[in-house]
């Protein structure tokens, strides 16, 4: 078990969650929709779509970016990985409508089809061991993405970093069952509340959570932005608002991590000497290592990496350091 403060979860959470920190384990992706994006122009059609730079998607590439309104807001968070024929595009389920919106509205003569991979589920396999366990088991690609043949079945591998540690998403044909049993078999699940606590830790926001309808990528913090959107790129959709907040060189608001001293939950409020209504708690959970963390979209005046805030709950204040996300700090 980890050494840490005394911790009120069970202990098969705590468990699961020093599995995943040590070893690796099947990372839950509840929530994770697959789509098939092809067509001789996918590459062309998507440079004009995504926040991120995609002319570096060759085969074998992986990138990230978001869609935006014309006015900055994003639609869908997505992760993008580049096989033979097709790109391969993972974002959360509540997103998907947006993303197939935008392809019916946005291709015109372009010859691009985006298709709903419902025949397919993402083994995600998480945690500083998972190369080494998956390459026992079957021929990892040298770069991010590739395909090969396992237990009867041909598999895409995706490197993935859904925890802070590194990993692979194996996308399997839903029939495939040996396949499927086999990476059962070989990786035990990881709890859904380590999952969790894992996303807030290394600062992965939560689409519909996190992210609401007026959330800009700069306001995800540096992190989330740098690997999400490229300020050197031609025109996409919003890229005139997010230029000009670059310029600006600030965000009003920004998604801050929390450590604080007692629990906290999502809803509460945040505030700050120079800001009463500083914010809001937008996830929460116990850490077997830092203890009560959380994340909250904080108001510029709050906004900083080593600041103290109070975070009103039912039980009464609590004190709390805002960390510039991810709260998780690699040595």
């Amino acid at each position: 078990m980890s050494e840490s403060v005394v911790d009120p979860i069970a202990l098969e959470v705590v468990d699961s969650y020093d599995l995943l920190r040590a070893e690796c384990g099947r990372f839950p992706t509840n929530g994770l929709t697959l789509v098939e994006l092809s067509g001789e122009d996918r590459k062309g059609w998507l440079q004009g779509q995504a926040s991120n730079n995609m002319r570096s998607m060759d085969l074998g590439a992986s990138s990230a970016f978001c869609l935006c309104e014309p006015t900055g807001q994003i639609l869908a968070v997505c992760e993008l990985w580049s096989l033979t024929d097709r790109f391969i595009v993972a974002l959360h389920e509540d997103s998907l409508g947006n993303f197939l919106k935008r392809v019916e509205q946005m291709v015109i003569l372009e010859s691009v089809e985006a298709k709903v991979l419902d025949g397919y589920c993402s083994i995600s396999i998480q945690g500083p061991d998972a190369t080494r366990r998956l390459s026992s088991l079957l021929q990892l690609p040298t770069l991010d993405a590739g395909e090969c043949e396992f237990e009867g079945a041909s598999v895409a591998l995706l490197r993935s970093n859904r925890a802070g540690t590194g990993g692979w998403d194996v996308m399997v044909p839903s029939d495939a069952k040996k396949a499927v049993r086999r990476l059962e078999n070989e990786f035990p699940e990881i709890h859904p509340d380590a999952a969790e606590i894992a996303r807030i830790e290394c600062g992965i926001p939560r689409f519909g959570q996190d992210i609401s309808s007026k959330t800009m990528p700069p306001e995800l913090g540096s992190a989330f932005d740098a690997r999400h959107v490229s300020y050197n790129k031609g025109c996409y959709t919003g890229q005139e608002v997010l230029m000009r907040i670059k310029s600006r060189g600030h965000t009003n608001r920004t998604w801050m991590g929390l450590i604080a001293d007692d629990p906290i939950e999502v809803g509460d409020v945040v505030s700050h000497p120079r800001r009463p209504d500083a914010g809001q708690v937008t996830s929460a959970a116990f850490s077997p290592a830092y203890g009560p963390i959380g994340a909250a979209m904080l108001r510029s005046e709050a906004a900083l990496d080593g600041d103290t805030v109070t975070v009103h709950t039912l039980g009464g204040p609590v004190r709390a350091e805002v960390r510039e996300m991810p709260i998780l700090r690699m040595e």
